[in-house]
């Protein structure tokens, strides 16, 4: 069977660097560790836990964080959650250790299958937009290919790619995985053979069904395990950094074909990298370690210098599964890891808005999006005095509405919200916020 692995080791003593992440909650009674999560915005999370008490734990909250609503009828009682997407409060996406997916289009009150690959485990499920998507997921034996499969129809149906790579005593690690676009992914992978020296780091620089597909063999320190390659990030198309179960940082500015050493930060001796995030938009790589106590560190230069962001004493205690960054100012990660409590830590950066619902602000507010133009991602800050129903919707040129990023009761305070425009076309577009019988309107550019 699979494992997760978690490394418990010795590390020395750091310094922290001023306090960036908050506490948000706890997941409720019996606080199952969330494998993986997803933020819509600064409301709307989405988590994926570990099954317990007889039941499958797929959470999701509209306040971010603050109250959490379990949401896992038609998922089997015995099956893992393994890797989450939503598209905001009522389109969703899950996976379990049965290699199954499940889709939701009611908030979650249901959940249908619409991917069952017997022997398999779902790693990762992402949606690029509407209509497309990509989803990793284990190789069913050995000699077989990665279930590496794309959908164009919105998620109902799900088609293996015909380059996917073919599996050499290894598999899949949860979370393992990122991109710059459609056509830019990078798989990393666990070599399952004792005291393994190297892991395969897979990409394809040309479409992930159309491939090709190509691996890097990266060198790494094993353990009784194998050797997991299981942390990805890159903020472009040339330059990222792998992290593995036995402590290994390697960095790449060709792509993914080759891979060389980083230096770990000051101080560590023996640990474990349990996940990585890269922030597109300002270069920024965060890495979540385990060893004696869990820690995050981040660098700017692919680890050249690197700077420890303090946790809170809940995320010290626990271990951070998987982190998500709305933007540069704006991320969430979910506390989990075998036997641990599941929780949701914040992350708060300079002049980050977030979701400010204890301060009242003196006017209703639209502000400019950030940045402008943009491509394909952009944040969009509001205010609104009270608490109600809230819209905020994207127009072309032309006045026809083309997608909405808001439809939902909120409180009131000052928010921020992605929007995704990956599409649409490039252009001039207007987004316009409704509440309370007040609107506002703004223009923005998208330009590809």
């Amino acid at each position: 069977m699979k494992k997760i692995l978690t490394v418990l080791f010795l590390l020395i003593a750091g310094i922290s660097y001023g306090q960036t992440w908050t506490y948000v909650s706890a997941l409720p009674s019996p606080n199952p560790p969330i494998n993986s999560l997803y933020a819509v915005n600064s409301n709307v999370i989405w988590v994926a836990c570990d099954a317990s008490g007889g039941v499958a734990r797929v959470y999701k909250t509209t306040n971010g964080g603050t109250n959490w609503l379990l949401r896992n009828t038609g998922i089997p009682t015995t099956q893992n959650g393994y890797g989450i997407f939503a598209f905001d409060t009522t389109t969703a996406f899950v996976g379990t250790t049965a290699g199954t997916l499940y889709k939701t289009t009611n908030g979650g009150m249901s959940w249908t299958s619409v991917l069952a690959v017997s022997g398999s485990f779902t790693n990762g499920v992402y949606m690029f937009n509407t209509n497309y998507g990509i989803y990793y997921g284990d190789p069913t034996g050995n000699g077989v290919p990665y279930q590496l499969r794309i959908t164009t129809d919105g998620g109902n149906t799900w088609v293996i790619s015909p380059t996917a790579p073919t599996a050499s005593n290894e598999f899949g690690v949860i979370n393992a995985w990122d991109w710059t676009d459609s056509a830019h992914v990078w798989v990393g992978s666990a070599n399952t053979i004792a005291n393994s020296t190297s892991a395969k780091v897979y990409k394809t620089s040309a479409g992930y069904y159309t491939g090709p597909w190509s691996s890097a063999t990266v060198p790494g320190t094993g353990g009784s395990s194998g050797c997991y390659y299981q942390a990805v990030a890159f903020i472009n198309n040339t330059s990222g950094m792998v992290g593995s179960s036995g402590g290994d940082i390697k960095k790449t500015t060709d792509g993914g074909a080759t891979y060389t050493a980083v230096t770990p930060p000051s101080g560590l001796t023996t640990f474990a990298v349990i996940n990585m995030n890269a922030v597109k938009t300002d270069g920024t790589i965060r890495m979540c370690i385990q060893g004696d106590t869990t820690r995050v560190f981040k660098t700017t230069n692919l680890g050249t210098t690197w700077v420890r962001e303090a946790l809170p004493l809940q995320a010290t205690l626990g271990q951070v599964q998987h982190m998500q960054f709305i933007n540069a100012s704006l991320g969430f990660a979910g506390l989990g890891g075998t036997g641990l409590t599941g929780g949701l830590i914040k992350y708060t950066g300079p002049g980050a808005v977030g979701n400010e619902t204890g301060i009242v602000p003196a006017e209703f507010r639209l502000e400019q999006n950030y940045p402008n133009p943009f491509n394909p991602s952009t944040a969009i800050r509001f205010s609104i005095v009270k608490s109600g129903f809230v819209t905020l919707k994207i127009y072309n040129s032309l006045g026809k509405e083309v997608a909405t990023v808001l439809s939902e009761n909120m409180p009131a305070g000052n928010h921020e919200v992605t929007y995704n425009a990956s599409d649409l076309n490039s252009g001039i577009y207007f987004y316009k916020l409704s509440s309370n019988g007040m609107t506002e309107t703004k223009k923005m550019m998208l330009v590809k």
